[in-house]
């Protein structure tokens, strides 16, 4: 993990090439690493799995508002061992948007539709469980370079347990279209468990 992270930094130093400002249409598909911690229990469940998501602007045209645009996010991790399985599904989806702080950064804003959907079993036995609710956020991303791109952001959730979520990533460029990137993510509970994931993406942007 700690290697990962330094890859993280190393993708985000800054160049000397101005670069354009960030694409809101783009589609990604990730790998996950994850870390859970549970209140009462001394080490981390490690979990692994995956997250496809995306984002497309809405034509001004379309709307009274500029600079809008919907997204979508689903993750679904596992852990799998002899004696013990569990299965967590997250689902954040919905509209923001964005103003040009410069020519390379945007600041932006958003409010969301918020699932998460658990299954547990263990010795033949199972059990299930699932919370819906809203969340809003705020963020950045800039343009470093051309090829470099970095990500950041701060949600909100107010599940039964509120949730705190935050979000660093950086993206190299290989064209026009095609990036791929790193990212790190916490889950911080006021209550019962903490969620940290490694990620490494690929993405197409349109």
């Amino acid at each position: 993990m700690r290697k990962a992270v330094v890859a993280l930094l190393m993708l985000s130093l800054p160049g000397v090439v101005l670069a354009e400002s960030p694409n809101w249409n783009k589609v990604d598909a990730s790998y996950l690493d994850t870390d859970v911690g549970v209140d009462g229990v001394d080490d981390d469940l490690s979990f692994d799995g995956f997250r496809v998501g995306g984002s497309a602007a809405i034509d001004p045209d379309m709307v009274v508002l500029d600079n809008l645009f919907v997204f979508a996010d689903f993750d679904s991790v596992s852990n799998d061992d002899s004696n013990f399985d569990l299965d967590i599904d997250f689902l954040s989806a919905g509209i923001g948007s964005y103003k040009h702080l410069t020519k390379t950064t945007d600041l932006y804003a958003t409010v969301s539709f918020e699932h998460v959907e658990s299954e547990a079993s263990a010795f033949g036995l199972s059990e299930s469980g699932s919370d819906k609710t809203w969340g809003v956020g705020i963020g950045l991303r800039s343009m470093l370079t051309p090829n470099v791109e970095i990500d950041t952001k701060l949600d909100y959730v107010a599940f039964d347990e509120e949730l705190i979520r935050f979000n660093l990533s950086a993206f190299y460029h290989v064209t026009k279209n095609f990036s791929f990137g790193l990212g790190y993510e916490t889950h911080r509970e006021t209550q019962d468990f903490d969620i940290d994931s490694l990620s490494a993406t690929v993405r197409y942007s349109f």
